[in-house]
């Protein structure tokens, strides 16, 4: 149903009904689109919203058509919650709640500032739910989405950028040997000796690397070997102590095609002693999680997992290897490349969106203050993103 025309463009509310079936046409635009992340897939995006458990989850998926054409896609829902106990309505990108990285609009080539502009513009001016900020976490330098906001086009409207995380990469070249010779010679030791030890010591080790789609079944031993790791370091906090989580990658393993991403298993003895869970999306891989039994954490297991997986990514033809958010040591030692992560907040209008701005606010310039008394940031994660933190803080 059309709910408003912005700049020569129909922008329209996707309906539950029409989200149900809407699969196809969405990632054909992701397809033609620049976008390179597997977490804009509609799978991702449907099964997130099959799912989620949080308090008046309303969908807000805003279609962009150009005549007949759809040209852009912002992927959105909101939903209630509280900050510092007072209760706010926010518009986020949908999957925000499962790790979803390098979130973005989708967009036909060409029309990307297009339909950031005019999309944001609609929801200022007349948004289908009242809201009091808009929160779009996950965002990179260079997403279309980021470098909008960053030319300024936000308007008269508070906005807040902060970085969030960073996402250590592997570009891992043409061939595998390629990809080694950049790792420092202390991690390539290291990586062929663990290696080496578990065989010395188990003697044969067996690797398979399995599509998602024919191996859903492998997710119990996924969420078996990552409880049983964090159960010997942090009891409780695994993320597959969650019963939401584990319902999530169900649905999504259920709705994947070939080709969409992989697990990687190590074993001995016909026993699984490793796996890593690894998306799949225009040649690049997307490591999501793993888990390994703890008491081989002296052979280093996990790592041997890890390696595995991006020898196989290396193999298929994929470009890169990410590592996704986290500040895991291990995770820097085998990349050479660090994208930064960002939350854009745009607050609504009204008291409470007034209030919620100045909380952030204040979060900013405490964190500021709390960065410079620690020192710069390290040179791996420079980012040119720090230019517009600096612009909006």
């Amino acid at each position: 149903m059309p709910v408003a025309d912005r700049g020569g463009l129909r922008l329209t509310i996707l309906d539950e009904q029409s989200f149900a079936g809407y699969g196809p046409t969405w990632n054909a635009l992701l397809e033609e689109s620049s976008c390179r992340s597997f977490f804009l897939k509609w799978e991702w995006m449907y099964s997130y919203w099959r799912t989620l458990e949080r308090d008046n989850a309303r969908l807000v998926v805003v279609l962009c058509h150009d005549g007949p054409e759809l040209i852009g896609i912002a992927p959105l829902y909101a939903y209630d919650s509280k900050v510092m106990e007072v209760p706010v309505t926010k518009l986020a990108f949908l999957g925000d709640g499962v790790a979803g990285d390098y979130m973005d609009f989708i967009a036909r080539p060409g029309e990307e500032a297009r339909c950031c502009r005019n999309v944001l513009r609609f929801l200022r001016e007349s948004p289908p739910i009242r809201y009091d900020v808009i929160e779009l976490d996950a965002v990179c330098p260079d997403a279309h989405l980021f470098r909008h906001v960053a030319g300024d086009g936000s308007g008269d409207v508070e906005t807040l950028v902060d970085f969030r995380f960073g996402c250590p990469r592997a570009r891992l070249g043409s061939t595998y040997a390629q990809y080694l010779q950049r790792l420092s010679a202390s991690t390539r030791y290291a990586v062929g000796r663990r290696e080496r030890r578990l065989e010395r010591r188990y003697g044969r080790v067996d690797v398979w690397n399995v599509d998602l789609h024919r191996h859903a079944g492998l997710l119990d031993v996924l969420f078996e070997l990552h409880r049983a790791r964090w159960e010997t370091a942090r009891p409780g906090e695994s993320t597959f102590h969650s019963a939401y989580r584990m319902r999530f990658n169900r649905e999504l393993l259920g709705r994947l095609a070939p080709g969409d991403g992989y697990f990687s298993l190590v074993s001995i003895g016909g026993r699984p002693v490793s796996i890593v869970y690894v998306f799949a999306h225009k040649r690049e891989a997307f490591f999501y999680q793993n888990g390994w039994a703890p008491e081989l954490g002296a052979y280093g297991v996990g790592l041997v997992g890890v390696q595995n997986a991006l020898r196989h990514a290396a193999a298929t033809g994929f470009e890169s290897f990410d590592f996704l958010r986290g500040d895991e040591d291990y995770k820097y030692k085998f990349c050479d490349d660090v994208r930064r992560a960002h939350v854009i907040r745009i607050f609504g209008r009204g008291v409470r969106a007034r209030a919620l701005a100045r909380i952030h606010s204040l979060k900013q310039a405490v964190k500021r203050k709390l960065g410079e008394r620690r020192g710069a940031v390290p040179a791996a994660t420079a980012h040119a993103g720090l230019a517009a933190e600096a612009r909006f803080g």
